[in-house]
């Protein structure tokens, strides 16, 4: 009986069936198509470097000190060494760095955002993870071998002169041969360049190998290998099998795949909870229109128990439905997106779909949990009607103070752990936690408290609306405020989703004016160089800067990594001191910049130095990759942190470090030259040999800055846009169900002479009402999570308010509200009048 019950009630209600799946749907599906993604490019990966590596059995490298990027180069007298060991039946040594090809268009190939690699050629198939598809091998040092992937989107043909800017600057080479890695024409967008061995060793600027690669002779093991070939290398070097080789370099790539899925589920994340409050509404409008016959039942003999059971049968058929429709849209939204890298440039290695039994499982729990919790509070109330109400209208109600105490403690709570991440000490990761926990609660302590101030927000905001539509906006504004309730549970999905924006929009604003401050106030400089992509480049760049006659002085930045004696990896960049100051002004608070000039001394940030009570003339204990462990003198303590926390001279850096690549140029412009003039001819001097540097003055910097943080704002709008998107279709949802409640109502003021045009005003305004109350209480929690946020990041300035971007937001709703009301306004425009007289 239960079960034919819930079909009953599901069947009768298409148009609730599908808005209130959808958001089921829409999570569900993210979610799925997060998992479907990330197995699938991490199987193509796991796939290309399988197959690429698979002859190589034992690879030597330096042991980690310090983190994977500074491992120290291999000797290349070991190569004789290794050779010699037993069971070894060849060995290459090989270089590889930063190779960024140049476009026949004069700019960098292939796309933004994967690397430019390099590395040396290898004879020996086996160890080779390139092959050959047309030309031959670099023999010659002006030779070069690159991916068909790049050959092919440039048109670069076999033969023709190309440039490529490596650690040591930028040169022209010809094309020998065109090659795949192994089985894929590249890298998920990375380009790839091969060079004759000494050439490499050149163009890399390289002191050692970067690793040595081992095959083994039948019948050996990669284990067996390992161990023998570890034992004739000295201390700092190790000796790993190629399966593990392998496994590292297909998990560097893959890192960037799970930071993509992990945003995804984020994502999918908040649709859900915004989908969760539409159910709920969904099912608690239902139930109370179902009043009569849920009173029926219970004078039939069903118990409370059953009326429960119901209710979820009910709930776990939609959750069943939604998740196997949320799954299979999870699948097409993998293909999508797999087609979309494909799209920017970053095509992925080919493989099958790998749609895993977890991804199933896990989107099927997922969709039906949901929707089965949003539904247990319907359920319980469904529960409580009593046999009377089958002959007249009574109604469960629920004790308005016990609910009031229960929202503000679930509230205060909330709004305690936000306090807690914003005030208290510690890391930023467990502090924005906090925070992020606390907000959860607050969304779900607002939505219980809205109905308390839905009442008055809609009688103050029908005072326009009154103006503005006469007797439909009157009607409209009393509508609203008849079930404040309702009103509240109606606008809370639309909070969520303003509040998201909003709370990301003042981040984001407090971001770009710390930043823009930070420039005007400390960046001295009136030329600003640096990677398009924001790699390291050659220091041959700075050389061609400095011969610019519109410059007057520059100097560049190198950046590498050391640990404490916490153990602690900390960023600490080489700099010039004699041209540092001028440059940039890190606000020294003790001590002076001109001493970084001193052997082994270093400038540390007021913060680090506060914190592990460091002062001018003390010893900072360092471990290095390259020269073990050191003792540095702090000469400097400073305030500002924006471009980093430690700070060295460039001698001090070319002794400790083995890298040696800039990262940022900065330069002032001759007596007499704008910056204007200085930028436009530093940018002719490197636009030819270095189309990868963009060339900035500090206004365009600035600009470029907040670029960036548009950017990143415009991606979270998208993503936050589906949030928003599922909370109009739960206005569409509640004003649907409305209109079939009040079907008699609608049909009597026909009856009286209201048009059908008024009927839709009516309707409309309804919605604009209740979405303009979701987006003030919205705007005010997000603005409040917002301000915290920005709060607990220590880098950041004073919150900035974007008052303008509010405005919008808010006008934006009411566009919201007249779009959900279009289709439940035209229903109530065209039901029967004699009909809607008649209905119960």
């Amino acid at each position: 009986m239960i079960f034919r019950q819930a079909r009953r009630n599901l069947v009768a209600s298409r148009l609730r069936l599908a808005l209130t799946s959808l958001a089921v749907v829409l999570g569900v599906g993210f979610v799925v198509g997060a998992f479907v993604l990330g197995d699938t490019i991490n199987k193509a990966f796991d796939e290309v470097f399988s197959t690429a590596g698979q002859g190589v059995s034992v690879e030597v490298r330096g042991v980690e000190t310090v983190s994977a990027a500074d491992r120290q180069p291999v000797p290349e007298d070991l190569l004789a060494r290794v050779q010699a060991v037993e069971g070894v039946r060849a060995a290459a040594g090989g270089y590889a760095g930063q190779a960024q090809i140049v476009g026949r268009d004069g700019e960098p190939a292939g796309v933004a955002g994967p690397p430019a690699l390099g590395f040396s050629w290898v004879d020996d198939a086996e160890i080779n993870p390139l092959r050959m598809i047309s030309g031959a091998p670099p023999r010659a040092a002006d030779e070069v071998v690159i991916d068909s992937e790049t050959a092919g989107d440039e048109g670069f043909q076999v033969g023709e002169r190309v440039r490529i800017i490596t650690a040591t600057g930028s040169a022209e080479y010809r094309l020998s041969g065109i090659a795949t890695f192994g089985d894929s024409g590249s890298l998920a967008g990375a380009t790839l360049s091969a060079f004759a061995p000494q050439t490499a060793r050149r163009v890399f600027d390289a002191s050692g190998f970067t690793t040595i690669q081992v095959a083994s002779e039948p019948g050996v093991s990669q284990q067996q290998l390992a161990v023998r070939v570890g034992r004739v290398l000295p201390a700092g070097y190790e000796a790993i099998t190629g399966e593990q080789a392998t496994d590292e370099a297909s998990d560097e790539f893959q890192v960037f795949v799970d930071i993509f899925r992990n945003a995804l589920l984020v994502f999918a994340g908040i649709a859900l909870f915004v989908g969760a409050f539409i159910i709920f509404n969904a099912f608690a409008i239902t139930v109370a229109q179902r009043t009569r016959q849920v009173g029926l039942l219970r004078a039939v003999g069903a118990s409370q128990r059953q009326v429960v059971g119901s209710v979820l049968v009910e709930a776990l058929l939609i959750g069943v439905i939604a998740s196997v429709v949320g799954i299979l849209f999870g699948i097409g939204v993998a293909v999508g997106l797999q087609a979309l890298f494909g799209v920017f440039g970053a095509s992925l290695p080919e493989t099958t779909l790998q749609v895993a039994a977890r991804t199933v499982i896990v989107g099927l729990v997922v969709g039906v949990v949901v929707t089965m919790v949003a539904a247990v509070g319907p359920a319980i109330r469904a529960s409580r009607v009593p046999p009377i109400a089958a002959m007249r209208d009574v109604h469960p109600t629920t004790r308005s103070r016990r609910r009031a105490i229960i929202a503000t403690a679930v509230g205060g709570l909330g709004l305690g752990l936000v306090l807690l991440g914003t005030l208290g000490g510690g890391d930023a990761t467990p502090r924005l936690t906090a925070i992020a926990v606390g907000a959860v609660l607050m969304f779900v302590g607002s939505g219980m408290l809205t109905q308390y101030v839905a009442r008055p927000l809609a009688s103050a905001i029908g005072l326009v609306v009154m103006r503005l539509g006469r007797t439909s906006g009157r009607l409209g504004r009393d509508n609203a405020m008849r079930n404040p309730r309702r009103t509240a549970q109606t606008a809370s999905a639309l909070t969520i989703g303003v509040a998201l924006v909003a709370g990301v929009t003042v981040f984001a604003s407090s971001l770009y004016q710390t930043f823009a401050g930070t420039l005007d106030e400390r960046i001295r400089a009136d030329v600003v160089v640096q990677d398009r992509g924001g790699a390291y480049f050659s220091p041959a760049a700075v050389a061609d800067v400095g011969r610019v006659p519109e410059i007057q002085s520059v100097t560049a930045w190198r950046d590498g990594e050391f640990k404490d004696a916490a153990g602690d990896t900390q960023s600490v960049s080489g700099v010039d001191p004699s041209i540092f100051a001028s440059v940039y002004d890190p606000e020294v608070v003790a001590g002076s910049l001109a001493d970084l000039a001193r052997p082994g001394a270093v400038a540390v940030s007021q913060d680090y130095a506060t914190d592990n009570d460091l002062q001018v003339g003390d010893t900072l204990p360092v471990l290095l990759s390259r020269t073990g462990e050191q003792r540095w003198r702090v000469a400097a303590v400073f305030d500002d942190t924006s471009f980093g926390e430690f700070f060295i001279s460039l001698p001090q850096y070319e002794r400790d470090f083995t890298t040696q690549q800039d990262t940022v140029i900065l330069a002032r412009a001759a007596d007499g030259v704008s910056a204007d003039a200085a930028a436009e001819a530093v940018d002719r001097s490197l636009s030819g040999p270095y189309p990868n540097l963009d060339v900035y003055t500090k206004d365009e910097f600035k600009d470029f800055v907040a670029g960036q943080i548009n950017q990143f704002l415009y991606l979270f709008y998208i993503l936050l846009a589906m949030a928003v998107v599922i909370a109009v279709f739960g206005i569409v949802l509640t004003l649907a169900l409305s209109v079939f409640e009040r079907t008699r109502e609608i049909g009597l003021l026909r009856a009286v002479g209201m048009s059908r045009r008024g009927v839709r005003a009516m309707i409309r305004w309804e919605a604009i009402i209740v979405a303009l109350i979701g987006a003030l209480v919205g705007l005010v929690l997000g603005v409040f999570l917002g301000v915290v946020a920005v709060r607990a990041v220590p880098d950041l300035d004073s919150p900035a308010i974007p008052w303008t971007s509010l405005v919008v937001f808010l006008v934006l709703a009411a566009v919201f509200g007249v779009l959900a009301a279009i289709l439940p306004a035209r229903r109530a425009a065209r039901l029967d009048v004699l009909r809607a007289i008649q209905a119960e």
